[in-house]
């Protein structure tokens, strides 16, 4: 009997182990990086940071893909789903809803700019939800092979290999059904296109289509370039033209790769700069205007009173400097503790006054620039405008008499010592007793604030003045102890 229970237990033990690992493995919502070449970046939901993505990274719900020129990424999503990121491309994984777990089957996705292929597992259930958005369009998966493209005008397009997908502007009314071998462009603002044969296979890399199409797509990856390196190499531009076409920048020869694909570099200078595209193929000529905005230069603050870390007594404390930047046509905020005080153009003057408040303060000055570039200087100030508190307990009267003995007739020197002592309090805030003083000599105190020291008297009127000072400049003076030895 006692072999059978054991026996049952155990099978219920391993029973519940199976369904935990498979529940466990069924509720995996981990993609995985497949296959990755050239830079890639990733960034975490809640961070600033990236890091690098190497192969067999995971990926999870709200991270961030970033790829520059020349690099691609391809993962694989928990249900098989497979995407390929190509380069300068900005891609999110906005959500990940798992069956088991979170009682739904949905994965949405977030593509910003830049170039997207995907194959998607066909949809077998009402419950089953697959998206992908950008800034101008939504696109609902039904089971598709497909390809996006999102340049910097936010301009959408969708091209479906196989498959179906709905496509709907996200600023306006308007929704169409894109079939196989379908593309539709949805720009900002405006509903999507009627569906019409894709000019393409899709894969991203090799136009398609007749001898007498016009193919000219330019990509930039952004329009504000901060890296120094972009005034040597050039700001990096990508797209595709129809084979045999020639490409111009500025009246400047830009290489194309035999097939129409664009992976070229076009110089640029600091400030604005308004690059003309021109692309000529069989006398016809295209072109496209791009405004690059290149700053390279962290603005420069330069205070009229250096920031010094330190106390003070005084609740106004004035902070003025001057901010200079070295690019041409940039405008640079001024804020101190998160107010904006003054907004210059490329060179100018601030001033502001700040309101201490006791104890503690922390100054911030921070300029950014209209690219994001930002200096920053801080320092912690320290308020204490409570003056020391002296107690005075010898002599212990404000009038004191002093009966000594005249001197030897044969000495020629009378000096008579007389001991003092007291305590000092640094009421809070407090910033710490700096000096204590009687009659000018400097009197170390002790732990607790008391204090003792001796001075000689003359004969005659002996007033007694006590200084004591703390760190942040208050002082307290008494001169009302005066000690009388007759003569």
């Amino acid at each position: 009997m006692v072999a059978k229970k054991l026996s049952t237990i155990f099978i219920i033990i391993l029973i519940s182990n199976l369904f935990f690992n498979f529940k466990t493995i069924q509720s995996n919502k981990t993609a995985s990086v497949k296959f990755v070449i050239g830079k890639a970046d990733v960034q975490s939901k809640g961070r600033t940071s990236w890091r690098t993505l190497k192969l067999n990274s995971e990926i999870v719900e709200g991270d961030r893909i970033k790829t520059t020129l020349n690099s691609r990424v391809e993962i694989d999503m928990p249900d098989g789903t497979v995407l390929k990121i190509n380069q300068n491309t900005i891609f999110d994984i906005t959500e990940i809803k798992d069956p088991i777990e979170d009682n739904e089957d949905k994965m949405s996705f977030t593509l910003w700019a830049g170039n997207l292929w995907a194959k998607f597992k066909k949809i077998v259930s009402s419950r089953q939800e697959r998206t992908i958005e950008s800034p101008s369009a939504v696109v609902a998966i039904r089971g598709t092979t497909l390809e996006m493209d999102v340049d910097l005008n936010q301009k959408t397009v969708v091209r479906v290999t196989e498959g179906l997908v709905s496509v709907k502007s996200k600023d306006t009314e308007g929704e169409v059904e894109v079939g196989s071998n379908q593309e539709t462009t949805v720009e900002k603002g405006q509903p999507p296109t009627e569906p019409k044969a894709t000019g393409t296979e899709g894969t991203g890399t090799t136009p398609k289509g007749s001898d007498d199409e016009f193919i000219f797509e330019v990509n930039l990856q952004s329009f504000v370039f901060t890296d120094p390196a972009v005034l040597v190499s050039g700001i990096p531009v990508s797209g595709r033209l129809s084979p045999g076409t020639l490409l111009y920048a500025n009246d400047n020869p830009v290489p194309v790769n035999p097939n129409g694909i664009i992976n070229a570099r076009i110089r640029v200078i600091e400030g604005l700069n308004n690059i003309l595209l021109t692309a000529q193929k069989n006398g016809e000529k295209k072109n496209r205007s791009l405004k690059v905005y290149v700053n390279t230069k962290k603005p420069e603050i330069r205070l009229s009173s250096p920031l010094v870390s330190g106390f003070y007594n005084r609740r106004n404390y004035s902070l003025s400097g001057g901010i200079f930047d070295l690019t041409p046509g940039d405008k640079i905020k001024i804020m101190i503790n998160n107010d904006e005080v003054a907004e210059v153009p490329g060179q100018g003057s601030f001033n502001r006054t700040i309101i201490l408040n006791e104890g503690q303060n922390s100054i911030q000055v921070v300029a950014r620039d209209r690219s994001g570039n930002t200096t920053e200087l801080s320092q912690q100030l320290f308020l204490d405008t409570v003056k020391p508190i002296l107690t005075i307990t010898e002599p212990a009267e404000q009038v004191a008499f002093r009966l000594e003995p005249p001197a030897p007739p044969t000495s020629t020197v009378s000096r008579i010592e007389q001991d003092i002592r007291g305590i000092v309090i640094d009421p809070e805030p407090s910033s710490g007793i700096k000096r204590i003083a009687v009659n000018g000599k400097d009197i170390q105190p002790n732990s607790d604030g008391s204090f003792e020291t001796k001075i000689f008297l003359q004969r005659g009127e002996n007033r007694l003045n006590f200084y004591v000072e703390d760190l942040a400049g208050n002082i307290i003076r008494d001169n009302t102890r005066v000690i009388r030895v007759p003569r």
